[in-house]
């Protein structure tokens, strides 16, 4: 599997064409009140399925980060118990499908990892085979300690205590993060929405009182400023929250 490529299931794509269908629909509706821009945004679809497929993306590089990290700790305790690195890979892969299911991202891999033992491919070619379809610099970290290791000798299995320390340390860092911003993510997503609820609000309690908005070259052009500028705050809010996150975990 190339985790630099995500190919979005039909279950996935089916929900990702509602939801850009729910969005076009409400900036057709409360911005324009017109089926012909509704129409118009219909293209942008497509690019809202890549979007939608790089989040998805995301997802995975990170739930195999975590898969992995938990991956090394079984490995750790299984040579810890006197088992060999290429054994104890093998033998996590029991605690990695209690932990995550049998068709969980690791094991996968170690289901490959076994194959490629069972015909002479080296344990460090497997990882370093992994750490490439990646990309992810702590697996590629590890991949380049555990070849030396394995060719100059070392104590493997401190190497692999810490490698592991040092991925769930990052893990943890960031889920505590996400814990301290997400009453701010919610307050954000209830502001995003806020502007349409004001909207409908209007519209039943004063029946026509923003008709002049979707009458005329003017009011299309003051919709269409409005729509900028609350696409331009969004944008804004987003990046915001997230350099948050990241300036919080580079600390």
């Amino acid at each position: 599997m190339n985790y630099q490529v995500y190919r979005l299931s039909l279950k996935e794509t089916a929900k990702a064409l509602c939801l850009y269908l729910l969005l076009s629909g409400a900036v057709a509706f409360f911005f324009y009140r017109s089926l012909i821009v509704f129409a118009i945004l219909g293209p942008g679809v497509f690019r809202f399925l890549r979007f939608y497929a790089d989040r998805k993306k995301k997802q995975r590089l990170k739930a195999l980060k975590e898969e992995f990290s938990e991956t090394l700790r079984c490995v750790g305790g299984g040579m810890n118990a006197g088992l060999s690195m290429e054994n104890a890979f093998l033998s996590a892969y029991d605690d990695i499908k209690l932990f995550y299911g049998d068709e969980s991202l690791m094991a996968e891999e170690i289901i490959k990892i076994r194959k490629g033992l069972e015909v002479n491919i080296p344990l460090e070619e497997s990882i370093k085979d992994l750490a490439v379809r990646s990309g992810d610099e702590d697996i590629a970290a590890f991949s380049d300690v555990l070849e030396c290791a394995k060719r100059y000798g070392g104590n493997v299995t401190e190497v692999l205590r810490a490698t592991a320390d040092g991925i769930r340390g990052k893990i943890c860092v960031d889920k505590e993060i996400e814990l301290l911003i997400a009453e701010k993510k919610l307050e954000l997503r209830m502001m995003e929405v806020m502007p349409f609820f004001i909207l409908i609000y209007l519209g039943i309690t004063s029946v026509g009182y923003f008709d002049v908005l979707y009458e005329g070259i003017p009011g299309r052009v003051f919709m269409t400023v409005c729509l900028a500028v609350y696409i331009a705050s969004v944008i804004l809010a987003e990046k915001t929250v997230l350099s948050g996150l990241t300036m919080r975990s580079r600390r």
